[in-house]
């Protein structure tokens, strides 16, 4: 940018409309001394009342590519019903399409690792829940599955496309890009603590607890709580963190010269609290609004998935759950709440 007229006029900062940076003219977010702004590259551009984002015309190719590639392979191991495979199609454009592809990364690691986590010992948990084959033809998981654990990074995603494009680096020292990378992380820590909570705390040697009756309960129950679940999802929103971490100091070189306090510590700390917290909030809200029917014939938990009659001899009803909510409903609403947190942390 050249430099300004050696005059008595005071210099005039442009603000594009579209950053997301205030409207104020200042610099939201970052406290006074933590930086020397000076050391920054920030450019500002001139837009006129022309278009003010490029990106908004820009089809990515690729994204598209690779959102029909794993839908394609989720509909064919068995994974993604049609519906599904549709829906996990926009999901996949939606976070890859964008300027900063960490969306798109931390989308792809949480699908591969949540993945990988269902396979660990499925003939040990098949005997413990009732539910379709995870290979059965014509897929588990349909669009509404889908979508409640996608769409609030699919909305910030969407967010940061259409106000952050222009964003000055390092993104982690502005406001508004800050608040949505941790809000994402909340989102994404959530699901992943959540996830393998669900595939690797049933496998603990140890029986659960029901988070409300402190009473043990059948692994699998709703509500079910054992400390290698908790631990597994720390681990997972630890892991989503360092995701967040390797991506963004590939996308944005200048994350090296945030202190670690506004950078790895954390997103690495946000994303372990986000994974543990978010557990827990999950199982308070399932122990409370979720119906967990047990059979006394096998010993099993019937899940969601489960094609048999609710009414049939055998059946009971374990801890004080509600039939009120589905899974997929209690998981949109705890990884909801934990994005809205790691709005809030990322303000701080």
């Amino acid at each position: 940018m050249s430099a300004p007229a050696a005059d008595k006029t005071p210099p005039t900062k442009v603000n594009p409309p579209a950053s997301g940076l205030g409207s104020s003219g200042a610099y939201q977010g970052i406290p006074d001394g933590l930086v020397d702004i000076d050391e920054i590259d920030v450019a500002f551009v001139d837009v006129g009342d022309g278009p003010t984002n490029p990106y908004l015309r820009n089809i990515y190719p690729g994204a598209a590519l690779i959102a029909t590639g794993l839908s394609l392979h989720g509909l064919r191991s068995g994974s993604l019903s049609k519906s599904g495979a549709i829906a996990a199609w926009i999901v996949g454009y939606g976070h890859l399409a964008n300027p900063l592809k960490l969306f798109g990364t931390t989308l792809i690691a949480f699908y591969l690792l949540g993945s990988r986590a269902t396979k660990v010992d499925a003939d040990i948990k098949a005997t413990l829940e009732d539910g379709p084959d995870p290979a059965k033809p014509g897929g588990n998981r349909d669009w509404v599955q889908v979508l409640s654990n996608s769409l609030p990074s699919l909305t910030l995603a969407l967010l940061y496309r259409l106000t952050c494009w222009d964003a000055p680096r390092p993104l982690l020292m502005w406001d508004l890009p800050r608040r949505i990378i941790f809000a994402t992380l909340g989102h994404f820590a959530t699901c992943m603590g959540d996830t393998l909570a669900s595939e690797l705390g049933i496998l603990s040697p140890d029986k659960p607890t029901h988070i409300l009756t402190g009473r043990t309960v059948p692994p699998g129950t709703n509500g079910g709580i054992s400390a290698y679940g908790l631990g597994a999802s720390a681990l997972g929103g630890l892991i989503m963190g360092a995701v967040m971490l390797v991506d963004l100091s590939i996308e944005d070189m200048a994350i090296r010269r945030v202190p670690p306090q506004w950078g790895s510590w954390a997103l690495l700390g946000w994303g372990t609290m986000a994974g543990f917290c978010g557990s827990l909030l999950d199982s308070i809200i399932g122990g409370a609004l979720q119906q967990t029917l047990y059979s006394t014939v096998d010993s099993k938990v019937l899940t969601d998935f489960s094609e048999r009659d609710p009414l049939e001899p055998g059946l009971v009803t374990i801890g004080p759950g509600k039939n009120w909510l589905s899974n997929s409903a209690v998981n949109l609403i705890t990884s909801s709440i934990m994005a809205v947190a790691g709005w809030n942390v990322g303000g701080w």
